[in-house]
């Protein structure tokens, strides 16, 4: 099996790619850090037909994040050109969506941008599948997540007063689920640990393996939401997914033994 993965020096896409790789599958990582914009790619690819599968992840990730034509250029005209490139080709796409894209989720550009692409590939490439990634922790997490801020900072600053509830989902549930929607016929999934958990609670867990001088900060961040829903009325990769408990576990005996 021949797999292409954009992205696949980001935190779910090395987790991605390892996972495909043990099960056999050759893989070709695209990802801008080696050098090779995924839109350039697929503009100009000849060979494509050649792959079973590409998994597309590389995006812009953050609500926070205010330069839209980053946003523009990342999200959507490079999941374009993604989109209409496997489509021509007849090759399976599977793309990471998120929590976000759900209607009462979005807050924001980031959000808007991966509507969007559910979207567009409803309409120009309905073989397609999205999978809506819900608020992916694990070891060695990407800088400027929850996690990242909770084993980096001195002190941690709990916004909202640590009340925000999160459907936190372990990178190995996250890669399973992927590698799942390549044989669905769905046109969106989500991967989402059924688990509802609160900032202030997913802290506590932390601190159970590393002191925390832990700060509440009443103030609520623009373009954030109390609470992420999962669309129910989209189906969820039947998984047994990781607790918080054993997902933090995981993730601190791996810093403990880094």
């Amino acid at each position: 099996m021949k797999v292409i993965v954009t992205g696949g020096e980001g935190f779910i896409g090395k987790a991605l790619t390892a996972a495909l790789s043990k099960r056999g599958a050759e893989v070709i990582i695209i990802d801008r850090t080696k050098g090779v914009e995924a839109k350039d790619f697929f503009d100009t690819v000849p060979n494509l037909n050649e792959a079973d599968c590409v998994y597309h992840l590389a995006a812009q990730t953050s609500v926070f994040n205010t330069d839209h034509a980053q946003i523009m250029r990342d999200n959507i005209e490079t999941f374009m050109a993604v989109c209409d490139a496997c489509k021509r080709a007849n090759v399976k796409l599977v793309y990471a969506s998120s929590s976000t894209a759900n209607s009462p989720n979005i807050t924001s550009l980031y959000g808007i941008s991966k509507r969007f692409d559910e979207e567009y590939a409803r309409c120009y490439n309905p073989h397609a599948t999205g999978v809506r990634l819900h608020n992916v922790y694990g070891p060695d997490p990407r800088q400027g997540t929850l996690l990242w801020h909770l084993l980096h900072d001195k002190p941690v600053r709990l916004v909202n007063g640590g009340r925000n509830l999160r459907h936190f989902t372990f990178i190995s549930d996250a890669v399973e689920g992927l590698i799942y929607a390549y044989g669905s016929a769905d046109k969106i999934l989500n991967v989402a640990n059924p688990e509802e958990t609160s900032v202030y609670d997913f802290t506590l867990e932390v601190e159970k393996y590393k002191p925390l001088e832990i700060v509440i900060d009443r103030h609520k961040r623009d373009f954030d939401r109390n609470e992420q829903t999962v669309d129910e009325s989209i189906s969820t990769v039947p998984l047994q997914y990781v607790s918080v408990a054993e997902g933090i576990r995981r993730c601190l005996e791996h810093e403990t033994e880094k």
